[in-house]
């Protein structure tokens, strides 16, 4: 069970990564050439989001209920001497919890404007450091395996 989540939970990452590079890829664009904020781009800001959001349920999941590993962790105080273990527990969750909020007022921003270019400002600046925090996590996670 542990294994199968896991490969869901790196396939929906992967998808999410390449959706958020395609999100603020196209909020870059629509800013830099003043495009109208369409629908598309709303289900794409949307489709980000609830892969973002599938992706943290995912991960909170296998961490705190099937993780293998869970039960014979001495705690925190261990995990914070490892540094593989101290990826999972303290930097990779907090990072993609910081990914997922910041996303969230991006949102409610875009939600609540009505200029298509301040649309696009947002998008641009809140999902693209998501997407910078998301691919600094990914990258840590190649740096201490």
């Amino acid at each position: 069970m542990y294994k199968f989540l896991l490969v869901l939970h790196i396939i929906t990452s992967s998808v999410f990564l390449l959706m958020a590079i395609a999100v603020t890829a196209r909020s870059i664009v629509g800013l830099s050439k003043n495009l109208k904020y369409t629908k598309t781009d709303r289900y794409m800001a949307y489709l980000f989001m609830a892969l973002l959001y599938l992706t943290l349920v995912h991960g909170i999941i296998m961490y705190f209920f099937i993780n293998p590993s869970s039960k014979s962790t001495l705690g925190i105080q261990h995990a914070i001497k490892q540094v593989s273990l101290r990826f999972w527990v303290v930097e990779h969750f907090y990072f993609m919890t910081f990914a997922l909020i910041l996303s969230q007022i991006g949102g409610i921003f875009i939600r609540k404007t009505t200029v298509d270019k301040n649309r696009f400002a947002y998008a641009s600046f809140y999902y693209g450091v998501a997407t910078l925090i998301t691919i600094v996590s990914v990258t840590f996670y190649f740096i201490y395996r």
